[in-house]
């Protein structure tokens, strides 16, 4: 007899059917009765674990942030150097927003539905994005105060998102190196001043 999946499977299992689902039919045309067959459960079971389509949907973001930050944190984790950890921070959002196919077709197609989610302080990324940023410069710029290290992971977050909204042309090691060399410079001066 095969096992039975925990709550936590069948929400993976209901994430990952949401994103195949909206990857193809986009976030408008997104039906929940879609989402149930592609992961091979009722409705009624994707409603025990996502109580509307809005609630879902959020989710789906939240997961797929949580997914891109696990990602960015691995890249940073070889640097000792806040101006190495941020540049390859930057390097994976940038590649890793542009390959990702939800996020890629709901920016073209829909982004009315997916901007407010990313962008404004109370939707499920902006705050996660701080407060990794935050985490990854803390250790790396221990002569910032709590206040100084805020607002550079406000400003660094800002711009991530904002990158992986709208990519530049230029290859992400390009704008990396700028803005690393930017936020960096401007940390140093702030450490500089604050003497």
């Amino acid at each position: 007899m095969e096992p039975h999946p925990t709550p936590t499977g069948v929400r993976e299992q209901i994430l990952a059917a949401a994103v195949e689902t909206a990857s193809v039919n986009g976030i408008a045309k997104l039906s929940v009765g879609d989402v149930a067959r592609r992961a091979g459960l009722s409705r009624q079971t994707l409603y025990r674990h996502f109580p509307s389509k809005d609630a879902l949907v959020a989710s789906v973001v939240q997961h797929e942030t949580a997914q891109l930050i696990a990602q960015v944190i691995a890249a940073t984790e070889p640097h000792d150097d806040a101006h190495d950890a941020l540049e390859a921070a930057l390097v994976a959002v940038l590649r890793l927003t542009r390959e990702h196919p939800l996020l890629d077709r709901l920016l073209h197609t829909e982004p009315e539905a997916l901007l407010p989610l990313l962008t404004t302080n109370g939707g499920p990324v902006m705050g996660q994005v701080r407060l990794i940023v935050e985490a990854i410069m803390s250790v790396r710029l221990p002569e910032l105060d709590a206040t100084e290290l805020h607002h550079l992971a406000d400003i660094v977050a800002r711009l991530l998102v904002s990158y992986a909204v709208s990519a530049p042309d230029d290859p992400p090691e390009v704008i990396a190196a700028f803005v690393a060399d930017i936020v960096t410079n401007g940390a140093a001066i702030t450490e500089r001043t604050a003497r």
